[in-house]
């Protein structure tokens, strides 16, 4: 009995997997058609499978007028793909029939798939280079593009690029006329390529009557009353909206990567936002936003405007209200509500990387779980009262009877692996971040900043080998945080204002160090202060201030019979409000008057001595010691320092032996 043929007319031959040891299994691959190319009669492409019987992308070659195809198959080899090809001929196929007609890019769209045509009948499947914006040669089959397409105005038709020319600034002045030539050199660093420019430039012109003046309108939100001065805001703003849009702006707005010129810096006060404009515009240069205050936005739509945003802060505004009942006018802060679609979006910013949130109305479901990328977040002056039970990711309640509470929490930080930055100063917690030192928490910090927050206990440093900085001032620790060390962290140990009393031997006292407010009392602890103060010319530890303005301070044991002299001597140079009283009262925060107070006292009665001996003009310059120096070790030895220079003649030497000052090797 004879074999019925297959379907379609075409013939089917089995051969031997060592004939075409490069085919993979059981395909289906068609040979050179009438055309010459590689599938032209089939409405297919190398690399692209066949579509099974019955299936959507079926196409009926007798419906379609192909030409009978002998069909080979395979046999069981290991499949290899073919090295990767560079010329056109690779790419093409002929789909006329199949596709639909030409949209207003010059494009087919069928199946979601673009198609470019490159000649009479036949295409070629593109897809946009999102680094460019340009169409590139693609098959379904290899992940790496072809080459760049372009479209010839003339016959519709599409090429591949051959030659990357550099732009101009003739093409960029040609679509913006009044552009100088320092923002068009700006625009030309951003897009040096002509063809990846000219589609900006085309983009930027069709969007530009939108941002005609005429269309400002300022909303009303939260009862707002826009000030005159408030109006000129709008307006600027406006102006600024159309300068960044055009690539153009002050030098001030102007974000540099590497030298080279990255976007702009753009600040709304979205209480003079016009929401219900500008939503076909898209910013793109705009890589760093501020939001103050706070409008009802669409979060889709308002992010769409602005797809390139790496750094986000949003802060409260300051504006003018109109009560009920005729009241007068009062000022109030706008604040942001930030609910949980619009932080649900922020998580899905391709680009963004510094995250600023202040002074926001957080709420109950907001979570910074899926920032992973992000290499800065800071979180602070929040407005929040309750927190969860259970540790979890970052969340805030805010009840609005207790608008003036800030922040408490469990924040979950855990998996955000690229943090550089971490500021949650002020935000309210009572724990350190949850995940800070977990082995998927962010090991590479570079700055952590937990200061004004109860704690009381500090995170350890053993796996930050980055960090520069770390301030947990002010957060009621009683000792030093684990794993400092003579590195760690490398500029900045902040631990001012909390109840730390001693300071261990390993502790290195260097420049960047601060325990200003701390109640040490440990001897050996304040000595070694005062030499790192000499060493270092900058205050390490002040304690609290005297509340004894007079001169009792310094008459501790002093005989009766020196008493009177002394006080007579005070009352005769200080009054109440004089800066040389305030000066001398400082002294009493130092560490020596702590651990070395007979020999400061000694300092002190010569010091005034010598001033009260001294005529206006010298009394002038050490006056103005007294006033603008701010370490009172180190004014004291300025002083010293200006009488004994003044006096050439040493004809007042001290009454006392000064300091010795430590040598160092």
């Amino acid at each position: 009995m004879p074999i019925k043929p297959p379907a379609g007319g075409s013939t089917h031959v089995k051969v031997d997997a060592s004939t075409s040891p490069t085919r993979p299994v059981d395909v289906d691959v068609p040979l050179l058609g009438p055309s010459g190319r590689r599938g032209s009669g089939s409405g297919l492409f190398v690399g692209d499978p066949q579509p099974r019987a019955g299936s959507s992308s079926a196409v009926d070659a007798d419906a379609t007028g192909a030409t009978p195809a002998v069909i080979i198959h395979a046999a069981a080899v290991e499949a290899r793909l073919p090295a990767p090809q560079s010329t056109l001929d690779h790419f093409v196929i002929s789909a006329r029939a199949i596709l639909p007609e030409i949209n207003s890019e010059g494009l087919r769209i069928f199946k979601k798939r673009a198609y470019a045509e490159v000649a009479e009948g036949d295409f070629v499947l593109v897809a946009v280079d999102p680094s460019t914006g340009l169409h590139r040669a693609r098959r379904l089959s290899e992940l790496l593009p072809g080459p760049v397409m372009l479209r010839d105005a003339d016959s519709g038709f599409w090429y591949p690029r051959t030659v990357v020319e550099p732009t101009t600034r003739t093409q960029v002045q040609r679509y913006l006329p009044e552009t100088t030539d320092l923002d068009a050199d700006a625009f030309i660093a951003r897009f040096d390529d002509k063809d990846v420019a000219e589609l900006e430039l085309k983009r930027i012109e069709l969007g530009l009557p939108q941002l005609d003046s005429k269309h400002i309108s300022i909303p009303n939100h939260q009862n707002r009353v826009a000030q005159s001065h408030e109006v000129s805001e709008a307006f600027a703003m406006w102006g600024r909206l159309s300068q960044v849009y055009k690539w153009q702006g002050q030098s001030d707005q102007r974000v540099y990567r590497d030298g080279q010129l990255a976007g702009f810096r753009l600040d709304i006060n979205l209480t003079l936002w016009p929401v219900d404009k500008l939503l076909s515009l898209k910013f793109n240069s705009v890589v760093a936003l501020t939001l103050r205050g706070y409008a009802p936005l669409n979060p889709d739509v308002f992010f769409a405007q602005f797809p390139n945003i790496e750094s986000l802060t949003v802060t409260s505004q300051l504006i003018t209200r109109s009560p009920f009942h005729g009241a007068m006018d009062e000022r109030a802060y706008s604040r942001f509500n930030m609910d949980s679609r619009f932080t649900g979006l922020l998580a899905r910013l391709p680009r963004l990387r510094e995250l600023n949130l202040q002074d926001c109305d957080l709420q109950a479901d907001f979570s910074v779980r899926d920032m992973t990328r992000l290499q800065v977040l800071r979180l602070g002056s929040t407005q929040g009262a309750a927190v969860n039970d259970l540790p979890g990711p970052l969340r805030f309640r805010v009840p609005v009877q207790h608008r003036n509470d800030f922040l408490r929490t469990d924040p979950d930080i855990s998996g955000m692996t690229e943090l550089r930055v971490l500021d949650l100063t002020g935000a309210g917690l009572r724990q350190i971040p949850f995940g800070l030192n977990a082995e998927n928490g962010p090991s590479r910090l570079e700055v952590l900043r937990l200061g004004d927050n109860e704690l009381s206990v500090a995170p350890s440093l053993k796996a930050m080998t980055a960090l520069q900085e770390l301030d947990l001032s002010n957060t009621g620790l009683d000792r030093f945080p684990e794993g400092i060390t003579n590195e760690i962290p490398g500029k900045v140990l902040n631990l001012a204002n909390n109840r730390i009393t001693s300071i261990p031997e390993s502790i290195e006292l260097r420049a960047g160090c601060n325990l200003i407010g701390n109640p040490i009392t440990d001897p050996a602890s304040l000595r070694r202060l005062i030499q790192a103060r000499i060493r270092t010319g900058a205050d390490i530890w002040l304690g609290e201030q005297s509340n004894d303005q007079s001169a009792n301070l310094w008459l501790r044991n002093v005989p009766q019979e020196q008493a009177t002299e002394k006080l007579e001597l005070w009352n005769s140079v200080s009054h109440p409000a004089s800066s040389l009283k305030i000066g001398i009262l400082k002294l009493s925060r130092t560490p020596e008057f702590h651990v070395e107070y007979p020999l400061l006292q000694r300092r002190v009665w010569w010091f005034l001595k010598i001033y009260s001996e001294r005529g206006p003009d010298e009394r002038a310059r050490l006056n103005d010691i007294l006033i603008n120096e701010p370490s009172p070790g180190k004014m004291l030895d300025r002083l010293e320092a200006e009488i004994r220079e003044y006096d050439s003649g040493r004809q007042n030497q001290p009454l006392h032996h000064l300091p010795k000052r430590p040598r160092f090797d």
